[in-house]
């Protein structure tokens, strides 16, 4: 029995802990923008709701500061749509519980029977707590397309 209890105390630890490597980090950050990018297109909040820090902070392209309960109340307006995001050109910057993910994002789908392609580049901060990553803050910029 005190060998089951040290076990699962082991195990509870390392659960808790950050991962060490950067490219450990790395993959993990990247599926999450994965689900957010998906959570984006079909409207999934409870997604938003699992991966933002209750202090999550937003900020627009325009300079506009949205915070996590005025982004989970887009809720009601949101469409769903087919839009496809790749993420490339990434950045970490990795220190124990915290971590900043820069990389450029291209979003490809449809508007109203046209097709569209669109890229930004943002920033988005995850602090480790609890287990898991949580988003603590982003900001995005659309890249203008070169003529």
């Amino acid at each position: 029995m005190k060998i089951a209890f040290l076990l699962l105390c082991s195990l509870c630890a390392v659960a808790q802990n950050p991962p060490a490597s950067d490219n450990d980090v790395k993959k993990q950050l990247f599926e999450i923008e994965q689900k957010i990018g998906h959570a984006n297109s079909t409207c999934d909040y409870n997604y938003f709701r699992k991966i933002e820090a209750e202090e999550f902070i937003f900020t627009d392209s325009q300079g506009n500061i949205i915070t996590r309960a005025e982004d989970l109340a887009g809720e009601k307006d949101c469409k769903p749509n087919s839009d496809q995001h790749s993420f490339e050109d990434a950045r970490l910057i990795h220190d124990g519980n915290l971590a900043v993910l820069n990389a450029r994002q291209t979003i490809t789908g449809q508007r109203k029977g046209k097709d569209f392609r669109v890229q930004t580049r943002f920033t988005d901060v995850f602090v480790w707590r609890s287990g898991r990553w949580q988003l603590l803050a982003g900001h995005s910029s659309r890249i203008p397309k070169k003529d």
